[in-house]
């Protein structure tokens, strides 16, 4: 009989280096809460972006800076985006998106 305890992994991926950036990681997007990230774009559930963010596609943004952005619905976590300064290219992780 086995006593262990089964695991996927252990410890929390924050995210990759690229091209000598950072790029967070959908697991730490998941991880968040908005309080805890500078830079969030909170979107109601009945706005239709939402739909678009889940299906992989840049969404507008009302002027947003250049950067990281914690995309979240009603207060909860979707995943990342990076704002251009004026639209919101999708980070959202390509395995969960929406056909």
């Amino acid at each position: 009989m086995r006593t262990g305890v089964r695991y996927l992994r252990t410890g929390l991926l924050l995210g990759t280096v690229k091209k000598g950036r950072f790029e967070p990681s959908q697991a730490l997007a998941m991880a968040l809460k908005p309080e805890e990230f500078d830079q969030v774009f909170n979107l109601s559930l009945d706005d239709g972006r939402v739909i678009r963010y889940l299906k992989g596609e840049t969404i507008a943004a009302d002027a947003p800076a250049k950067g990281w952005y914690f995309v979240c619905v009603d207060g909860f976590p979707l995943g990342f985006a990076k704002g251009n300064g004026a639209t919101l290219k999708n980070k959202y992780y390509p395995g969960w998106r929406w056909q």
